[in-house]
C-alpha cells in the first residue's frame, strides 16, 4: 500500500511538474505577445501567419526609422506580427540571451539579432535551431553557429570606399587614424574585414598611410577624447576615418572645440542629420557611408520568409550602401525629402 502511494505521489508531482513547465512557457509567451501592444508592427494579431522577434541594439544608429520601415513593409507583405526588443548597451550579452531564451519558450516562428560572435549567444541560437527556431544574425556574423543567414553591408567594401574617399580628400598624401567601436565580446573581426578593405585601397597611394587604430568604448565624448589624444601624440596625422555616427560626430565636436575644421580630413558613417549638415557645409566632414537601413530590415524577414517557405536561404545576405560627399549630398537630401512626403 505505501509503494503505491508513493508511486501516486510521485505521479503526481510529476502531473504537477509538467504543468508548471506549460505555465512558466505560456507566461513567458503572453509577456513576449503582449507586452506592449503598441511595439507590434502588425496589429491584427488573429489574422497573422507567423511571430517573429527582433533583438536590436539600442544604442545604434542603425536601427532608426528607415530600419523600423524596411521590417514593416515585408511584414505587411507577408502577414508577420513583429516584435522589436530595443536592448541598452549594458549587461547586452546577458539581455540577448535571455530574450533568446523567452523565444525559445515562446515557441517564436523566427528571430532577427543584433548579435554577437558570444559563447553564450551562440549556445542559444542552436538550441532555438534544434527545435526549428530559424535565427537571422545582423550587423556582426555569427559563422560558427547554425544561423540561418548574415544580413548586412559587406565590411570589405566599406573600408574599400572608405580608402577611395580618404585619397580622394588628400589627394593621395596623408597620414590617416582610424577610430572605430569595440565589440561586445571583443572581437575585431568586423573592423578586420574593414581594414583588409581599406589597406588595399593604400596600396595603390604610396604616399597616404595607415598610422594608428583606436576604439571607443560608447558615446561621443569617447571619440571626442580618443580624437584629441592621437592628435596630441602624433602632429602629422591629417585625417580620421569613423566606423559608426557616434563617433564621427565626436571627431567633428573635436575639430570645433579646438579650431581644427579645415584643417583635418574626416570620412565617417551614418545618415544623421547633422553629419549631412556638415557635408553640406563643405568644410568639416568629406563623406560618409550610408548603408541601407530600410533594405536590412526588409532583407532579414524576407530571408525568414524564405527559409520557411524551402528550408533554405544563402548564407550571406549584403545590402546596399552608398558614399555620401559634397558631389551628390544635394541629390540625397532631395531624394530623403521626397521620401518623407
Amino acid at each position: 500500500m505505501k509503494k503505491k502511494q508513493f508511486l501516486y505521489t510521485l505521479i503526481i508531482l510529476f502531473i504537477c511538474f509538467l504543468i508548471g513547465a506549460m505555465a512558466v512557457g505560456l507566461y513567458i509567451s503572453e509577456q513576449i505577445a503582449g507586452s506592449s501592444a503598441k511595439e507590434y508592427l502588425w496589429e491584427d494579431k488573429s489574422r497573422v501567419e507567423s511571430h517573429i522577434l527582433v533583438i536590436i541594439d539600442d544604442s545604434s544608429q542603425t536601427y532608426d526609422s528607415e530600419f523600423e520601415a524596411g521590417i514593416v513593409e515585408a511584414a505587411d507583405e507577408y502577414r508577420i506580427a513583429v516584435e522589436i526588443k530595443r536592448i541598452p548597451p549594458k549587461n547586452y550579452i546577458e539581455d540577448v540571451v535571455d530574450e533568446l531564451d523567452k523565444a525559445l519558450y515562446a515557441g517564436m516562428d523566427g528571430v532577427i539579432a543584433h548579435t554577437s560572435d558570444n559563447p553564450a549567444i551562440k549556445k542559444k541560437i542552436q538550441e532555438l535551431y534544434d527545435v526549428g527556431i530559424p535565427v537571422v544574425a545582423m550587423e556582426q556574423d555569427i559563422p560558427e553557429s547554425p544561423r540561418i543567414t548574415f544580413v548586412g553591408v559587406n565590411q570589405y567594401d566599406i573600408g574599400y570606399m572608405a580608402g577611395e574617399s580618404l585619397a580622394k580628400a588628400l589627394d593621395g598624401k596623408g597620414i590617416v587614424a582610424v577610430i572605430s567601436e569595440k565589440n561586445y565580446d571583443e572581437s575585431e573581426a568586423r573592423e578586420d574585414m574593414m581594414l583588409l578593405g581599406l589597406r588595399e585601397v593604400l596600396k595603390s597611394y604610396p604616399q597616404l598611410y595607415l598610422e594608428q587604430i583606436d576604439y571607443t568604448e560608447q558615446g561621443v565624448l569617447s571619440a571626442e577624447t580618443i580624437a584629441l589624444d592621437i592628435i596630441r601624440n602624433n602632429s602629422e596625422i591629417n585625417a580620421f576615418f569613423c566606423t559608426s555616427g557616434t563617433n564621427t560626430l565626436g571627431v567633428v565636436q573635436m575639430l570645433i572645440d579646438n579650431n581644427m575644421v579645415n584643417k583635418l580630413q574626416l570620412v565617417g558613417y551614418g545618415n544623421d542629420p547633422e553629419i549631412m549638415e556638415f557635408i553640406s557645409k563643405g568644410n568639416i566632414v568629406d563623406a560618409s557611408i550610408i548603408a541601407d537601413y530600410r533594405d536590412i530590415g526588409r532583407q532579414s524577414v524576407l530571408a525568414l520568409v524564405e527559409y520557411a517557405k524551402h528550408g533554405f536561404v544563402s548564407s550571406y545576405i549584403n545590402t546596399d550602401f552608398e558614399v555620401i560627399d559634397e558631389s551628390n549630398i544635394q541629390d540625397y537630401m532631395k531624394a530623403l525629402g521626397d521620401g518623407d512626403e
